[in-house]
């Protein structure tokens, strides 16, 4: 009996699980479930690589089946503006408008001295033979155009910043940009690339501003329709990507049938000159915010509001502006090489600009707590002039 209990006290023993012992290490991901993380974090840039192949090996497809003055330049146009509408929260815009000096600095940054500077850059390079025109003119289009809204509003958060100033200069860029992108590319390339301006706005007017007008009353006067938009957003998103992705596939068919050529020397030259020129704005910027003298969040926040260009407003808006043009597909590769650019670049400063804040915030606690440099320390209470003091 004794023997029985005892083989059965060390079989208990045996069996009782250990309860320090470290959890089992988690199982890595497959190569399938690898391949699938990346493709959704990258989806866009990869649909369009693949796309603008297929518009090169079968152009006549987009060109002329699709009905691509139909299909692309006005419903998904249009439907991409009200969707735009129908998410932008204009009536927030109001409570960041006290910041109106950096909120101005931002705004001219990024819609006044980069188009300038970089339209001088292009006719530099064009003078010199170094691009063709079209890439040139595409330059000049991509530094028109407003800032993202979501990447700069991720990166601001991400990297510490003054997130409500990320999201009030991203909605404010994106309402400006509907005016001042095609005002700059009449004045700036009116005529090397055929703009006409009343007709531009025309355009704007019918594709761009009602449906944003329409989806701006829905947001507000249609409580049911935002609140299906707001529950069905993450699918909305990708309704909207696919749309830019086709719009770009439509614009590419007819540049490869219609348009004129690029060499691939043109575009290496271009794809150089616009990771340049963004390390430079870049650089620029985060010079003049400090020299401005802004807190350390929102020079992090104009670091990418002053630089970021959009590309779900840009595609749209350049298909508007150019509508036939058989040369869009090149106003629209510069774009499609500094979207994923600046996302990159600000994904990798995003770690080190939390530290420099975080550090900032800890220097400014310090400071704040100590005392001033003319007190007189209370001595100790062993001093021998306490105790004179108690004495007498």
């Amino acid at each position: 009996m004794e023997l029985a209990a005892k083989d059965q006290e060390d079989g208990e023993t045996l069996c009782t699980p250990d309860v320090d012992a470290p959890p089992p290490p988690p199982e890595k991901p497959s190569a399938r479930e690898r391949c699938w993380s990346f493709y959704s974090s990258n989806s866009f840039v990869l649909n369009v690589i693949v796309v603008i192949c297929v518009a090169r090996a079968a152009p006549w497809i987009g060109a002329e089946h699709l009905a691509p003055q139909i299909t692309a330049s006005q419903i998904s146009v249009s439907v991409i503006f009200f969707f735009t509408g129908l998410g932008l929260k204009t009536r927030e815009l109001i409570k960041a408008l006290a910041n109106y000096r950096f909120n101005a600095f931002v705004q001219l940054f990024n819609l006044g001295v980069l188009p300038v500077g970089i339209w001088c850059v292009s006719s530099l390079l064009r003078s010199m033979n170094a691009l063709s025109r079209g890439l040139a003119n595409g330059i000049v289009v991509c530094a028109s155009l407003p800032m993202t809204v979501n990447m700069v509003i991720v990166l601001t958060k991400s990297a510490g910043g003054d997130e409500a100033a990320a999201v009030f200069n991203s909605a404010c860029g994106n309402l400006l940009g509907v005016f001042v992108t095609p005002g700059w590319v009449v004045a700036l390339l009116g005529k090397s690339s055929s703009v006409d301006f009343v007709a531009v706005l025309l355009k704007l007017s019918r594709r761009v501003l009602g449906p944003l007008f329409v989806g701006q009353l829905a947001q507000y006067h249609l409580p049911k329709v935002a609140a299906w938009a707001k529950k069905h957003k993450p699918r909305l998103k990708k309704l909207q990507e696919g749309l830019l992705t086709f719009i770009v596939y439509c614009a590419f068919c007819n540049q490869f049938k219609n348009g004129e050529s690029a060499r691939a020397s043109d575009v290496l030259v271009m794809v150089v000159v616009q990771c340049a020129l963004l390390g430079v704005c870049m650089g620029l910027a985060w010079f003049a915010l400090g020299v401005a003298g802004f807190p350390p969040a929102l020079r992090v926040m104009g670091l990418f509001g002053c630089t970021h260009k959009t590309v779900a407003m840009g595609v749209p808006l350049i298909d508007a502006i150019y509508g036939d043009d058989s040369n869009k597909g090149l106003y629209l590769l510069p774009l499609l090489v500094w979207h994923p650019t600046q996302l990159i670049v600000g994904s990798f400063l995003a770690n080190p600009l939390s530290k420099w804040i975080a550090k900032h915030r800890a220097s400014a606690e310090v400071v704040a707590g100590e005392a001033p440099d003319d007190a007189i320390e209370a001595p100790p209470p062993d001093s021998p002039l306490v105790s004179r003091k108690a004495a007498s």
